[in-house]
């Protein structure tokens, strides 16, 4: 008997579930053999990953699931029958559970013990995205009926039997590690869930039902190499300076000299150094020497991912001239694209697409993108989301397994995502993955934590720069390198006027000046206070998070280009900015104002004054200057106030960062009248973070709300991990941090009715009833977050398969302010290209 997989457009039954199979275990198979690493550390052979990735739809051949296509039981005389015996109502519907029932019996009489074969079954049927049921050695019992006379468990076992025939199996020996706490597992179900994908695209596996059977692997190679998933062709022998067009200096050296094999490894040396070049000199390495087969740049945020990706990109076309840049996705560049790399099979009722397409979708044509091409860049929180439960957790373990992942700027995390990271790190490893781990501040507590060695007692001496890590071997004998010579930074606390008027002098002397704020609040107003004394003399700037992609990806390449490296594009000017500057972008100002932060943002900020050798500038006579903006309390009225008062004199600052280290933070710099960069940087941060006695009673209380809400934190962390829970939301952000402000997406348009919309930028479409890449990309090109205390959901339906989150809509009228049904409270909202989205309180009666 035929039973199908998947449907005709017209809704007629087509292709047969054993043909699918084989697709999509032809796919696994190529898929796994562009891999021998790790198919030689995880015990499996190619045709033993692409029989086990074909199985995984064997529980399709059920009454609950074949009763779902209408023309199937027209076709077989079965529609009286089904409905007699209630298949729709009483029998099991989720296929993926039945392949788990089903398989876990399989491999068992294959000769696998009963908790390899239960693990491996769950792997497998959970390719939608969650696990369907908790492993067992028991039985698992299904709901199905034969009283039509079909043997559907008999029918089951002859496929099963007939796919481990086509892919030369007859036994499954190697696989008894394959267990809840094996990596390889994961792979496993990755591989099952990337391979159906492809497998059910129609472009290469038409849906029609065949008239004979195919071998599925030429078809397979030709979709591999069509969406890019052929591994990348690494030209050997180059030289550093080859690739970089520069000699390396002694940390780039000795990296590339430390780094030889998979493993974890932390690099610390200052702002400019380099780091960069070090990690992807020690990456190349291992590509040319076929010990890492890709590379994912991981990065704090996606504004410094879109900038290292074209640092990355002239990397690539060095390492890989012939695979061209398309092969390098970062985080956004999905929205650049002309067409969807993803067209999936109707599953079930006529023209409609499953859940499990709108998922393929997802990943084909989203920010996930980055992690399955062989070259990516993109956040750290798409990696991360694999050692959290998320849904397709498991993708991401195939995604990332035996590449050289870089963890750029590690020392800005929270405990909450430091503890996520400490376990994508052990995971990593046991991928076989070159872990490559960046910081200019990190402090010797945390490297102890990655490299899980003992903190040293003297921690304020330990070398800098240095290298250190660990690989099967062991851990690798750390190395300090030669510091690049010291420069003295000028430190001024002073008042926002103060700062101002310092900013403007430099500035009309032809310099450049970098604002860095705490909050898009602070710098939409910082920005307003310098216009008004500027009348249009020269540039000012505003970056911040609260532009939509399209508009903040042209000001960014504006102001990289004016306090860049380069000299051609150069002018005076004043940019104000968010935190989102402070690391991985090269800005170069003359002089640097701040808010208060922590140290180790501070001296991250500090990373981007006097960044490059250049004459005559207009601070020459004083030198590098940070004005650090000062706080409206004294730091003595600071030790007598209560931890309310405190948090209130810090104001909004001290929603982002812990108050505690905040003031501590202040205690030491005020100190300062200068600092020595990079000779001072391991002493600062280990001043800041030690533990002191005799402290004001207040600050020892905010320490101790730290201390608990780190603890906090953590526990949440490792419940979160906990991947056999319920899968969690799969969406950036929302698993791998915690904000003590919650976001909503509001989507911005100039016009939206049922049948079509025009977005912010101009860009009309009309709805369709099918995925539209175009409407797709518009969407995510035109929306911001902000604060959900401002904003409540108001989904549009028409924009629900794009977003699978809530969300909110806003209409931006010519006069600049926003209609949107969802504003809470006493505010109002307004877009401009100069502002971005900005708030303001409406005015009562009384005008207060």
């Amino acid at each position: 008997m035929h039973f199908w997989a998947k449907t005709t457009e017209d809704g007629l039954p087509g292709v047969s579930v054993h043909q699918h199979m084989l697709n999509v275990g032809g796919v696994a198979r190529c898929l796994a053999n562009a891999s021998p690493n790790l198919l030689e550390r995880f015990g499996i052979s190619p045709c033993q990953a692409g029989a086990l990735a074909a199985l995984h739809d064997i529980g399709k051949i059920t009454p609950g699931f074949q009763c779902k296509c209408e023309g199937w039981l027209v076709e077989n005389s079965l529609v009286d029958i089904g409905r007699k015996h209630s298949w729709q109502s009483e029998t099991e519907s989720d296929h993926g559970k039945v392949s788990q029932s089903a398989l876990q019996d399989l491999l068992v009489t294959l000769g696998l013990p009963k908790r390899s074969a239960s693990y491996i079954a769950a792997a497998l049927g959970a390719h939608h995205g969650k696990i369907k049921q908790q492993p067992s050695g028991r039985n698992i019992p299904l709901a199905e009926n034969d009283g039509i006379g079909i043997d559907w468990k008999g029918e089951r076992q002859r496929c099963a039997e007939k796919i481990l025939t086509d892919f030369h199996i007859k036994d499954v020996s190697g696989l008894e590690s394959f267990d809840g706490d094996s990596v390889a597992t994961w792979w496993l179900a990755g591989l099952t869930t990337v391979s159906d994908w492809i497998g059910s695209d129609t472009r290469f596996f038409p849906t029609e039902k065949e008239k004979e059977l195919f071998d599925p692997c030429p078809k397979a190679s030709e979709a591999l190499s069509a969406i890019s998933f052929i591994p990348a062709k690494t030209q050997g022998d180059l030289s550093f300076s080859e690739i970089f067009g520069f000699s390396p200096n002694e940390m780039q050296e000795r990296t590339i000299e430390a780094i030889t094999e998979p493993g974890v490894y932390v690099i610390e040396a200052p702002m400019g150094m380099g780091k960069t070049e070090a990690a992807l000199g020690a990456a190349y390495q291992l590509l040319a020497s076929g010990k890492a087969s890709g590379l994912y740049f991981a990065l704090p945020t996606q504004a410094t991912s879109n900038r290292i990706h074209q640092r990355i990109n002239e990397f690539l076309s060095k390492i890989a001239p012939h695979e061209g840049s398309s092969r390098l996705i970062h985080g956004q560049s999905w929205l650049m694209q002309s067409e969807v790399e993803f067209v999936p099979a109707v599953t079930g009722v006529k023209g409609q697409h499953t859940e499990d397409a709108r998922s393929g979708h997802d990943w084909f044509a989203s920010t996930k993108r980055s992690l399955l091409a062989s070259f990516g860049v993109g956040t750290i929180d798409q990696a991360l989301l694999a050692v959290v439960a998320a849904k397709h957790f498991f993708v991401r373990y195939f995604a990332l397994a035996g590449k050289v992942v870089v963890l750029d700027e590690v020392h800005s995390y929270d405990l909450y995502t430091g503890t996520l990271i400490d376990v994508l790190v052990s995971t990593l490893e046991r991928l076989g993955c070159t872990v490559i781990i960046l910081s200019a501040t990190l402090s010797g507590k945390r490297r102890s934590q990655l490299l899980l060695t003992t903190e040293g007692s003297d921690a304020h001496n330990a070398p800098y720069p240095l290298i250190s890590g660990r690989n099967h071997s062991g851990s690798v004998s750390p190395v300090a390198t030669l510091p690049p010579p010291s420069r003295t930074v000028n430190v001024e606390f002073t008042s926002n006027q103060s700062g101002m008027e310092q900013a403007l002098v430099i500035a009309y002397a032809g310099g450049t000046v970098l604002w860095i704020c705490n909050t898009v609040e602070s710098a939409q107003s910082q920005y307003g206070k310098i216009c008004k004394h500027v009348n249009n003399d020269f540039p000012v700037g505003l970056l911040h998070s609260r532009f939509p992609y399209w508009r903040r990806e042209n000001l960014e390449g504006l102001w990289m280009e004016r306090l860049g490296k380069g000299e051609d594009n150069r002018c005076r000017c004043i940019l104000v900015s968010t935190q989102i500057v402070e690391q991985s972008v090269d800005l170069d100002a003359d002089l640097l104002v701040t808010e208060l932060a922590p140290t180790d943002m501070l001296l991250q900020r500090l990373g981007r004054l006097w960044r490059h050798p250049r004459g005559n500038r207009p601070a020459e006579a004083i030198g590098p200057k940070v004005c650090i903006i000062d706080e409206t309390a004294t730091l003595e009225e600071l030790r007598v106030m209560p931890p309310k008062e405190i948090v209130n004199a810090l104001g909004n600052k001290a929603k982002v960062y812990a108050p505690y280290i905040l003031l501590r933070t202040l205690e030491l710099w005020k100190k300062l009248q200068s600092v020595e960069i990079p000779s001072q940087i391991r002493w600062l941060i280990e001043s800041t973070y030690a533990e002191l006695e005799g402290e004001p009673a207040s600050w020892q209380e905010l320490s101790d709300n730290w201390f608990a809400s780190d603890s906090a934190k953590e526990m949440h962390a490792k419940r979160n991990s906990n991947i056999w829970q319920l899968a969690l939301d799969d969406q950036e952000g929302v698993q791998t941090r915690i904000s003590e402000i919650d976001t909503i997406p509001v989507v911005l348009c100039r016009h939206l009715d049922d049948k079509s919309v025009t977005f912010l930028d101009g860009t009309s479409l009309t709805f369709s009833p099918d995925f539209n890449f175009p409407m797709a990309k518009a969407i995510h090109r035109n929306l911001v977050k902000v604060a959900d205390y401002h904003v409540k959901e108001t989904p549009c339906a028409k924009f629900v398969p794009y977003l699978h989150e809530r969300h909110a809509v806003a209409i931006v009228h010519e006069d600049n302010s926003i209609s949107c049904k969802g504003v809470k409270g006493n505010v109002e909202l307004f877009y401009s290209d100069t502002l971005g989205l900005y708030i303001k309180k409406q005015h009562t009666k009384e005008g207060t």
